[in-house]
């Protein structure tokens, strides 16, 4: 059966070839190249089109002024509808309040099992969260986008245990930050071996989602060294998944939900368009996107068409 890989990159722009200030011009990334059609991710990078192969720019401003944001960026991401109208500006890091009930009723997940996939769990996401994490955003009630869309979906927001159980994927690849600022013995894990451990756990479904904000943080930082590490830690990432997912009859899609490390000479985000990468079977099914708002309906015709062709 076909499965569907999204990974998503919080805070990752398509800006300036200016080594200077963009470091996805500075630094040499083979897994980023290769899924750029042996380019850099920048501005200048052409599109990319094939049966295989879809590299493009996405609009992530919505026709809206002001500079996006996690917020409404994510909601209007994962549920193909434009948040920031509905909130009436760009907002973040949480979802506006105006966003939750389509945040509850279109989100990516609800809209997936629906389709009456042959599968238990039809998706997944295999971020795990520790402890402190759901003590904090049930005292608050304050969820990220993607963790509400679990909630409002019925899926299982993943724990430590998924993580000590190999079910899981820690938001740092690797769990270094589970060890040595959470205290949680977590076994320690390569990038590479975290992208291959999001290919065996694709297979059990037929969508998973892994989000990978450390981007966002390291573009808000503006430190060059940080940046290129959680770059280089992504590129082992992706290489070690690209290796090991079956691209004859699997997808991979990448995109993001603004623009941020691409320019390190600000704190802010940015409204650069944001990359959009589908690598696999079914890949030219998204060559006429144009903006973050029609990636989840792409998605969810692509899964759709996938079974229906595998019977």
């Amino acid at each position: 059966m076909p499965h569907l890989y999204f990974v998503f990159l919080d805070g990752v722009g398509l800006g300036t070839a200016d080594p200077a200030v963009n470091p996805l011009a500075r630094l040499h990334l083979p897994a980023f190249e290769r899924l750029a059609g042996g380019q850099r991710w920048t501005a200048r990078a052409e599109t990319v089109a094939t049966p295989s192969l879809v590299f493009r720019p996405l609009d992530a401003t919505l026709g809206v002024e002001g500079l996006p944001q996690s917020g409404t960026g994510q909601a209007t991401l994962f549920t193909g509808i434009n948040c920031a109208r509905v909130a009436g500006r760009h907002y973040g890091p949480y979802p506006h309040s105006r966003t939750k009930p389509v945040l509850a009723r279109h989100n990516l997940f609800r809209r997936l099992t629906r389709l009456g996939l042959p599968y238990d769990e039809p998706a997944a996401f295999v971020n795990a969260y520790p402890p402190r994490f759901f003590e904090t955003a049930e005292k608050r009630g304050r969820w990220t986008v993607t963790t509400r869309c679990c909630l409002d979906a019925g899926l299982r927001i993943r724990t430590l245990d998924d993580v000590l159980h190999a079910r899981a994927l820690t938001a740092d690849l690797t769990g270094i930050t589970w060890r040595t600022v959470l205290g949680h013995d977590v076994p320690p894990l390569s990038e590479a071996g975290a992208g291959r451990r999001l290919a065996h756990l694709g297979r059990q479904h037929a969508l998973v989602l892994f989000e990978y904000f450390l981007t966002d943080k390291a573009g808000h930082r503006q430190n060059p060294d940080e940046a290129a590490a959680v770059l280089q830690a992504l590129d082992r990432f992706l290489s070690g998944l690209l290796a090991t997912f079956d691209p004859s009859q699997d997808l991979l899609l990448l995109t993001s939900d603004h623009g941020n490390l691409e320019d390190l000479s600000t704190r802010t985000h940015t409204r650069h368009p944001v990359p959009l990468v589908a690598c696999g079977h079914g890949a030219g099914r998204f060559a006429a996107l144009h903006s973050i708002e029609e990636v989840t309906p792409a998605v969810v015709e692509a899964v759709a068409a996938a079974h229906a062709a595998a019977g």
